[in-house]
């Protein structure tokens, strides 16, 4: 008799690697391809299941870092595709094989996606994996080794390509650019929230990373195993400099990483077939895969409607409520999004637990593929404490895709494959946001001032009338640039005068306190 539990998705073996290489002997750098398939063998013995690699009939990569590049960074050769080029030194020999979009959020939404399909009889055995070799990279570099990691191999490939744009031609000529400088100004929307100086949002930013960087300090897997303490990370130095306001060098992810890390999932009852331990066996309960909107086309930046839905659906969807969730691992680049996440389910940052990895800035960053390294640490997790539940956002682009998942070593009551649509509908039903570009005077909601070594180098506001929303650069070499960067920290809420000129805009005074 078949029990309906049988097709319940289920993650039966985790792996994860670093490799701490010094820089200084090149025989000895981590590969790209090696690094991933190391992670792969570690999870696929995880399993205790000698089956395990021969079933494996899907393989889903997480798009490595010079993949997501419009301009592909390679100084030490291109590698074709990944995908199968890691899959020529494995045993490994799916039918299907997938090349993930890019962001932090695809590992989650790669174990959501398969999940259904493996439920719904689509494949057996699915393989998720990535890794970066920044930190190599950058060694080698600054070294002058020559490496190479050059790889023709050919094959078919599902190839999910770059994704939809995270920002506009508008957003990037007005100001909005890189991660650091793009979040800045929502960490400032978020600071002014909750009436925050720019010292206290650092003490604040310090005294949760603290507690990051201690569960990094504790884990054999992190790339930064050091705990630093809530002064050091909240207060500006040579170790610690400003790097776009009100952030500061730790409170970025940290990508000079060489880490992978791998899941395998299938069915329970496919996982009894094959001889894996039931005491391997993690379930996902329930998951939700919001998109919002550009960042210019959202109508508060101190808050996040797609965490805030994410987090809701997938606690709906397994059942549960926030406070019934012990481990949680929050995706955090930078601060606002663990300290959203935090906000929503009604949690103290200051004390809960939101990281089982110790978080980007310490554990480390490997590009897309964080999510898999957090997944992973959470399986481990709730194998231990088996009557718990475990929470893991994912986080893409300028908080822009969100993934969660929820699981634990305990059945659900039943599995269904999500539907987002009610999510998305909420999104885009709010009210559009003209984006203006002419003379216009306009009240800050947002700001960052970006800096270079010992001296602002750029800076940019994002303001709102009664027409609609400017976002718009400050010359920081222009006369009247010195007034308003010496009063920024009260740019929020200010009125601001705004000339375009040239296809940009620009501030060119304040007009009001």
């Amino acid at each position: 008799m078949t029990d309906r539990r049988d097709s319940f998705p289920v993650i039966i073996g985790v792996g994860q690697a670093v490799d701490h290489w010094d820089g200084k002997d090149p025989d000895y750098a981590p590969h790209p391809l090696e690094i991933i398939r190391t992670a792969m063998d570690s999870a696929i013995a995880d399993t205790a299941s000698v089956g395990v690699a021969d079933a494996i009939d899907c393989a889903l990569f997480i798009r490595n870092f010079p993949d997501s590049l419009r301009k592909p960074f390679t100084p030490f050769g291109t590698i074709d595709n990944l995908p199968r080029a890691v899959l020529k030194g494995t045993k490994i020999d799916p039918r299907r094989v997938i090349y993930s979009a890019v962001g932090g959020d695809q590992p989650q939404a790669a174990v959501n996606e398969l999940s259904a399909a493996l439920a719904a009889g689509e494949c057996e055995v699915a393989i998720i994996a990535g890794g970066e070799v920044t930190g190599a990279l950058k060694a080698a570099m600054k070294n002058g080794h020559k490496l190479d990691w050059s790889d023709s191999t050919t094959g078919p490939v599902e190839d999910r390509g770059q994704g939809e744009p995270l920002l506009s031609r508008y957003e990037i000529t007005n100001g909005l650019g890189m991660p650091p400088q793009t979040y800045a100004a929502q960490e400032q929307a978020w600071r002014a929230r909750k009436g925050l100086s720019t010292s206290e949002w650092r003490q604040t930013a310090g005294s949760v990373f603290a507690g990051m960087s201690q569960v990094a300090a504790d884990n054999p897997y992190a790339q930064f195993p050091k705990a630093l303490d809530a002064e050091f990370l909240a207060t500006p130095s040579k170790a610690n400099y400003p790097i776009c306001d009100p952030l500061l060098k730790w409170h970025v992810a940290q990508d000079a990483v060489n880490q992978s890390a791998a899941l395998v999932l299938t069915t329970a009852g496919k996982a009894r077939e094959l001889g894996v331990p039931e005491s391997k066996w993690v379930y996902l309960h329930g998951y939700a895969d919001v998109k919002d909107a550009l960042p210019s086309k959202r109508p508060d930046l101190s808050h996040s409607d797609a965490i805030r839905l994410a987090l809701e659906a997938a606690l709906a969807a397994s059942d549960l409520k926030s406070g019934e969730i012990t481990h949680h691992d929050f995706y955090s680049c930078f601060p606002i999004v663990p300290m959203l996440a935090a906000e929503y389910l009604g949690l103290d940052a200051f004390v809960d637990e939101l990281t089982v990895t110790g978080g980007l800035p310490f554990f480390g960053g490997p590009g897309n593929n964080y999510s898999t390294h957090a997944i992973a640490s959470m399986v481990e997790r709730l194998r231990e404490d088996s009557e718990s539940y475990g929470l893991v956002l994912a986080n893409g682009g300028f908080i822009s895709k969100e993934s969660v998942g929820i699981y634990s070593a305990k059945p659900p009551r039943s599995w269904t494959k999500q539907d987002n649509s009610a999510s998305h509908e909420v999104i885009s039903s709010r009210d559009d946001i003209a984006l203006l570009d002419e003379d216009c005077e306009a009240q800050v909601e947002a700001y960052t001032v970006i800096h270079g070594k010992g001296a602002p180098t750029g800076a940019y506001v994002i303001a709102r009338n009664s027409k609609g929303r400017v976002i718009a650069r400050i010359d920081v070499e222009s006369p009247a640039a010195a007034g308003i960067l010496t009063e920024a920290e009260t740019l929020v809420g200010r009125s601001v005068q705004i000339e375009h000129r040239d296809g940009t805009n620009f501030v060119t005074r304040m007009t009001s306190q």
